[in-house]
């Protein structure tokens, strides 16, 4: 669970950072590249002004127009049409344009466009009317293009160094954010698991004397025979709650450390849920519920069989406490791509409030509809089935409604191997 937290946290801080990088290059790029297209606006718009000269300025740090000086400085070619003559008259003293692309530049410039782009030779042209006809003002977009191409080049590099980089530093700073965390963890487990060893011996004295009060009924009068019922009973409830307050802690130490707590065996997952489906359909039968069972075979995990089998059996045992008389209890295991498992166990009950969804996992928590003290359980089954399935890279999670019921979803890697 704290891999998956810093994972997490990882995640989300290297997803804003990079949003952040691409949002400020997006908006450098954008802002460059529309400098350019002004460059070139400028530069054709110099040229059909008959009021400025028509070449660039060199040598000299103003011009008659602010805007020309910054902007206007690249060569532009342009051709002269006389409206009364028809002669053309191509002006190439500043740069020099190929026969083909002036053809299609002034084939182009015929119709009634003012503007345009010639692709196949990267020229922009613009129309204008001068006092003896019209010019057609032509620039080069190649140098332009390949500025753009170099800019997104030279940001997206800068970019993976700068996301390399903030990784490492992320992943440095993330186990600082963690640790805190698996310190109080650690402490909470280990106070957990040792509260409950220390009470499984004063518990395990009075089960003792209860059984032994219990052999000698006879000699005991009789209004005194609750007294001693009322003790086993509640002895063996408290039992019950220290064996499961060891299990969540064993399943608290396994988030930490889960190659050392649990096992990782190659287990038949599908014959695990059959086993387990058998046991529970004479219980079911029992208390008047059906099983209908399709489970794929031959799924094939690695992981602690009796951890898994410990889960599989509280989703099983939760489905028959909670469904409705006459209901049908429907287990389906079938595989999820090629590497899980996903295993939903469903019955028909009244369903659980949103509310209840999202604490269903929560320790101790009951709902005050269908998690009772009646039911003899502590709110911890699902709480140790969750944590103990983060443990084993797994998870489970929890949907109900009126009309599909309730159904929780197991989901197990499987073996890649052998499934």
């Amino acid at each position: 669970m704290l891999k998956r937290l810093q994972r997490r946290f990882m995640a989300i801080t290297m997803s804003f950072l990079a949003l952040v990088l691409f949002g400020t290059l997006f908006v450098t790029y954008t802002a460059s590249s529309e400098n350019l297209d002004r460059f070139v606006d400028s530069s054709l718009n110099r040229v059909l002004n008959t009021t400025t000269p028509t070449r660039p300025y060199i040598g000299v740090q103003t011009a008659p127009n602010i805007d020309e000086t910054i902007y206007g400085q690249r060569a532009v070619v342009w051709v002269d049409i006389d409206d009364e003559t028809g002669d053309v008259e191509l002006n190439d003293s500043a740069a020099i344009i190929g026969p083909r692309a002036l053809e299609q530049v002034i084939d182009a410039a015929s119709g009634e466009a003012t503007e345009g782009t010639v692709e196949e030779y990267g020229v922009v042209w613009r129309k204008g009317e001068i006092p003896s006809g019209e010019r057609i003002a032509m620039v080069s977009t190649v140098a332009t293009s390949q500025v753009r191409l170099q800019q997104i080049l030279t940001s997206i590099a800068v970019a993976v160094l700068v996301l390399l980089i903030a990784s490492l530093f992320v992943w440095k700073l993330s186990k600082m954010v963690v640790e805190p965390v698996r310190l109080v963890w650690e402490a909470q487990s280990r106070f957990t698991s040792d509260a409950s060893h220390e009470l499984k011996t004063p518990l395990s004295v009075i089960a003792a004397n209860t059984q032994i009060l219990e052999e000698h009924l006879a000699t005991i009068p009789d209004e005194d025979h609750r007294w001693i019922i009322s003790t086993r009973d509640e002895a063996k409830r408290m039992q019950a709650l220290v064996n499961d307050l060891l299990e969540l802690s064993k399943a608290d130490e396994a988030t930490l450390a889960s190659d050392a707590v649990f096992r990782r065996d190659l287990l038949d997952f599908s014959a695990l849920v059959e086993e387990a489906c058998l046991e529970f359909e004479v219980m079911a039968f029992e208390r008047g519920r059906a099983f209908d069972e399709n489970l794929t075979p031959d799924l094939w995990v690695r992981s602690d069989h009796g951890a898994l089998d410990r889960v599989v059996r509280i989703l099983l045992d939760n489905a028959v406490k909670y469904a409705e008389k006459g209901s049908t209890i429907k287990v389906v295991l079938v595989p999820e791509g090629k590497a899980t498992a996903r295993l939903s166990v469903n019955n028909q009950a009244k369903p659980l409030s949103q509310e209840d969804v999202d604490h269903i996992f929560d320790r101790f928590y009951r709902s005050d509809s269908s998690r009772s003290r009646s039911t003899g359980g502590f709110g911890l089954g699902l709480a140790i089935a969750k944590t103990t399935m983060l443990a084993l890279d797994g998870d489970i999670t929890c949907t109900s409604s009126a009309e599909e019921g309730t159904t929780f979803t197991l989901v197990v890697p499987l073996d890649r191997e052998l499934t």
